[in-house]
């Protein structure tokens, strides 16, 4: 009888394990953020500002300011960014700031950077390569749709 009710907890627990993992996972982006690729050919390293911008099968030009690239040279680099919590495509324009606005970590720059927005956007920068990293010019940085010109 004991190992009845047993067995019966232990599956129990199991299907929560199971089930907790399922809603505990990230959800996936909503939309996705493409630079042209760069050729760094400097060892300053390079703006990074006009970017492409899928979201519902829209695609859109946007401008980041406040970014750059470097660490190595000679080399290509691709970066892309993750667009997550976005409700509506005008969400996406205004100040963001950096992960590390509040971290006075002695690392400034790496080949990922997260970005927070009021309202629960967030963005993920990343590059392809990881000699090469991405660095804030300050703790903001700011997105709005164009070419910026």
């Amino acid at each position: 009888m004991r190992n009845r009710y047993l067995k019966q907890l232990t599956s129990a627990a199991v299907a929560l394990l199971i089930s907790g993992s399922v809603f505990s996972a990230p959800p996936p982006p909503a939309g996705v953020i493409a630079f042209a690729p760069i050729y760094l050919q400097e060892s300053a390293g390079a703006k990074l500002a006009q970017a492409m911008f899928s979201y519902q099968g829209q695609t859109y030009e946007v401008t980041l300011d406040g970014l750059g690239v470097g660490g190595a040279v000679g080399i290509n680099v691709t970066v892309t960014g993750e667009v997550y919590g976005l409700n509506n495509v005008a969400d996406l324009a205004g100040l963001f700031v950096t992960e590390l606005a509040d971290d006075p970590a002695p690392e400034a720059s790496r080949e990922d950077l997260w970005l927070f927005k009021d309202g629960g956007v967030s963005i993920r920068l990343q590059t392809d390569n990881p000699e090469v990293a991405i660095a804030p010019g300050g703790d903001a940085v700011t997105v709005r749709f164009g070419s910026g010109e």
